[in-house]
C-alpha cells in the first residue's frame, strides 16, 4: 500500500536525508464513520526528506494514490475565499492566454469544476481531469466534462486524439500530489500547443520557514515545492519556467507558469524567486533541521497552553476539520483529551470523526448555538475570513486560539 523513497523524485539522486519525522499517521482525509472507530485504522510513516543534490523536499513514503484519491471529501467550491480566488484566476487566464473560443483549457485535479466553470462561462472549451470518482460525477453533473482519471503521458495521448491540444493546462494543488513528476511534465508537454502555458499552484516551501506551515505535510502532499528544483525538472524535457507569483490563499501559494523552451519570454520574477530561496538557505540541510526544532518548540508551547486552559475548566473545540489540521492534531497528540468536537461546514465531513484522533465533527451551525470558551483554529490559514465571519461569537466572548507559530489567543 506504500513504498519507501530511495531516489529523489526530481533528480534521481540517492543522497536523501531525513529532517522531520511526524510518526505513524492516519491519512489526513480518511475521516471515520462511528461504526469504524473500533476497527484497526490504516496508518503510514510520515517523514520528510531533503535531497542534497538538487535541494528538493519530499516525503519518505508514497501511499498508493488509489487509496488517497478515488473517494475524496474535499470540495473546492466549499472553501472560504476560494471562489473569489478562482474568479480572479479565470480572468487572468482569459486576459493573458486565451485568444479564441476554439482554444482548449484542461485542468488537472479539477475537483468539482469551480475554476473551469468560470473559464467556460467566458467562452473557451474546457476539460477536467480528476481521479476522485465521486467528485468527477458532481463536476459532470454541473456541466464540466471531467474524466475520472489520473493524468499521465498515456492519457495525454488520448486527450490529444479526442479533444486536440490545449492552449492552457492548469494544475491547482495537484502537482505536489503526483509521484512521477517526469511522466507529468512529459504528458503536459505532449498535450500543450507549441505556444501553450502550463500554470500550477501549490503551497510554497518558503511558507513553511516564514510562517511555520508544517501542517501542510501529509501523505497527499508528496512534494514541497520551490522554484530552483522545478527549473531543473522542466529543463530536462525542453520546457522552462517563464513566470512565478505568490498568492495569499491557503497560506502562501506558489503559482508557476511554464512553457516550451523559447516559446515565451522568461520574466524577471523567476530569478527573483530563486534568489529568495538562496537567501533563505533552502539549499542547506542545516536549515531544515532548524525548522524541525522550531516545530517541536511549537508543539510544547501549544500543549502547555491547552493544558492550562483545561485545568481552569475551559471548554475547547476545534474550528474546522481540514486535512492540515489532522497533521497538527496527530503529531501534537491533541484529541478528545482537549477537544469536545471539531466543526465543519462541509456536509461530506459532518457526522464523521477525525482520522487518528477520533474527534467528532459537527455542523458549525450547531456549535454556534452552544459555543465553547475557545476554538482551536485548525483552519488557521483562513484566520481573517473566520474571525470576520464569527464576529457574533467573538462579541459573546468566544476566543480563538491560533495554533501555529507562537500560539496566541484572539
Amino acid at each position: 500500500m506504500y513504498r519507501t523513497v530511495t531516489k529523489c523524485r526530481i533528480c534521481g539522486g540517492g543522497n536523501l536525508r531525513q529532517f522531520l519525522n511526524l510518526g505513524e499517521t492516519a491519512l489526513a482525509n480518511s475521516f471515520l464513520k462511528s461504526k469504524d472507530l473500533e476497527k484497526e485504522e490504516l496508518k503510514f510513516p510520515l517523514r520528510v526528506l531533503f535531497c542534497e543534490d538538487c535541494n528538493f523536499s519530499q516525503l519518505g513514503e508514497v501511499v498508493s494514490p488509489e487509496i488517497l484519491f478515488r473517494d475524496y471529501v474535499y470540495f473546492s467550491s466549499a472553501m472560504p475565499s476560494l471562489p473569489q480566488h478562482f474568479k480572479d484566476y479565470a480572468s487572468e487566464v482569459m486576459d493573458s492566454f486565451i485568444a479564441s473560443n476554439e482554444e482548449l483549457v484542461v485542468e488537472l485535479g479539477s475537483n468539482d469544476g469551480i475554476l473551469l466553470s468560470e473559464i467556460k462561462s467566458c467562452g473557451p472549451k474546457v476539460l477536467g481531469i480528476d481521479p476522485a470518482i465521486n467528485i468527477a460525477k458532481v463536476a459532470n453533473k454541473n456541466g464540466i466534462t471531467t474524466l475520472p482519471e489520473f493524468f499521465s503521458f498515456d492519457l495525454s495521448e488520448k486527450i490529444v486524439k479526442e479533444y486536440g491540444h490545449a492552449k492552457v493546462i492548469i494544475g491547482n494543488n495537484v502537482v505536489a500530489h503526483i509521484d512521477d513528476h517526469h511522466d507529468l511534465v512529459k504528458g503536459v508537454k505532449n498535450l500543450l500547443e507549441n505556444n501553450g502555458v502550463f500554470i500550477f499552484e501549490a503551497p510554497y516551501l518558503t511558507d513553511m520557514f516564514e510562517n511555520l506551515t508544517f501542517d501542510t505535510i501529509y501523505h497527499e502532499h508528496l512534494s514541497y515545492l520551490s522554484v530552483k528544483p522545478l527549473m531543473y525538472l522542466f529543463g530536462k524535457y525542453g520546457m522552462e519556467i517563464i513566470d512565478v507569483k505568490t498568492f495569499p490563499v491557503q497560506g502562501v501559494s506558489l503559482r508557476v507558469y511554464a512553457a516550451k523552451k523559447g516559446a515565451r519570454r522568461v520574466l524577471a520574477s523567476v530569478k527573483k524567486f530563486v534568489k529568495k530561496e538562496k537567501e533563505l538557505k533552502l539549499d542547506r540541510f542545516s536549515t531544515y533541521l532548524k525548522l524541525a526544532r522550531t516545530i517541536a518548540d511549537n508543539k510544547e508551547r501549544l500543549l502547555a497552553l491547552l493544558k492550562d486552559l483545561k485545568s481552569k475548566g475551559s471548554k475547547i473545540a476545534g474550528y474546522g476539520a481540514p486535512a492540515k489540521g489532522n497533521t497538527l492534531l496527530n503529531y501534537f497528540g491533541i484529541g478528545k483529551n482537549f477537544l469536545e468536537y471539531a466543526t465543519e461546514a462541509l456536509p461530506s465531513k459532518i457526522g464523521l470523526f477525525t482520522p487518528g484522533t477520533h474527534v467528532p465533527v459537527i455542523d458549525i451551525t450547531e456549535a454556534r448555538k452552544s459555543p465553547p470558551d475557545y476554538f482551536l483554529l485548525l483552519a488557521w490559514n483562513y484566520k481573517d475570513a473566520v474571525l470576520e465571519k464569527e464576529a457574533d461569537l467573538r462579541a459573546k466572548g468566544v476566543k480563538f486560539i491560533i495554533p501555529v507559530g507562537d500560539p496566541e489567543i484572539i
